[in-house]
């Protein structure tokens, strides 16, 4: 039998309020880069666990990179800083500072990363590459690849600190609403599918929901304890956010797992910020 995590949250994260559109920022041309991944408490993707008999269980712990299809315009540049905290079956992990950041590369590319602070150093980190391939403005449709690279802080033997993986997110807006979808994979193993609607329910004030489920397509092991079951991960969230100024937001999320044990993660975390964007300064002579 596996006793609970023996070690908790080195990467985990809760980013904005779920690619909330925002008419304040649609104003300023620096609309959020979406939702980051929320994930359990891991050592990034593969958690050792302490079994009953003393011995180390690695298990793939999924998760999912939910995110709308929207790219900030070039030139443009935004940040976000916040925090996490995740509770649940009698362990809880505060990560404080993360950096979410992003620069419009392009019209149809933008650069990512985040970096999360943890106790002892540095959390697992993310590093992206988010590409329009569709933006259909009579459909309103858009749809973006966005190649991730994971650089764990903590690693079990054998396993290599830099991971991948290739989320692909659609996105459909209708007024002020916004739904979208993800899927993808991570390695050394992670699927994953979500969806999640954004509404702008004033010129300052936006909410979003969305619901996640993701799973391992290896099933835990460990010496003396073979075929144990594929862990998966379902997860509900929902977020706001309230425009201070035109290019400034503050944010909050809350996520709650559903039917997850409690060695997988089961638990809420609660996450909110500061957000800021900003667009090139034309010079005139």
């Amino acid at each position: 039998m596996v006793s609970r995590p023996a070690i908790v949250i080195a990467g985990a994260l809760v980013a904005l309020a779920i690619a909330v559109p925002s008419h304040a920022q649609g104003n300023s041309g620096g609309k959020k880069p979406g939702k980051g991944p929320t994930r359990p408490p891991s050592s990034g993707t593969v958690s050792p666990q302490a079994t009953s008999g003393g011995s180390v269980l690695a298990t793939t712990m999924p998760f999912a990179w939910l995110d709308d299809a929207s790219v900030i315009e070039s030139g443009n540049v935004w940040v976000a800083v916040s925090m996490a905290r995740w509770q649940g079956s009698g362990l809880s992990q505060t990560i404080v500072p993360v950096v979410d950041t992003a620069i419009g590369l392009t019209p149809r590319v933008q650069l990512g990363a985040s970096v999360p602070r943890v106790a002892g150093g540095l959390g697992t980190m993310f590093f992206s590459t988010k590409i329009a391939v569709l933006s259909d403005d009579v459909r309103a449709l858009k749809v973006a690849v966005g190649p991730t690279l994971e650089v764990l802080t903590d690693t079990t033997p054998g396993q290599g600190r830099v991971e991948w993986g290739v989320p692909v997110s659609a996105q459909i807006d209708r007024g002020s609403s916004r739904i979208y979808a993800s899927t993808g994979y991570f390695s050394p193993g992670i699927w994953y599918a979500g969806a999640g609607i954004g509404r702008a329910v004033s010129d300052r004030i936006g909410v979003s929901t969305s619901f996640s489920h993701a799973w391992a397509t290896s099933p835990a092991s460990s010496a003396g304890t073979p075929n144990l079951a594929r862990p998966s991960r379902n997860e509900l969230s929902g977020g706001a956010s309230y425009d201070l100024k035109s290019n400034i937001a503050l944010f909050g999320s809350i996520s709650r797992t559903l039917g997850v044990a409690a060695e997988q993660g089961a638990g809420t975390t609660l996450g909110f910020g500061l957000s800021w964007s900003a667009a090139p300064t034309a010079v005139t002579r």
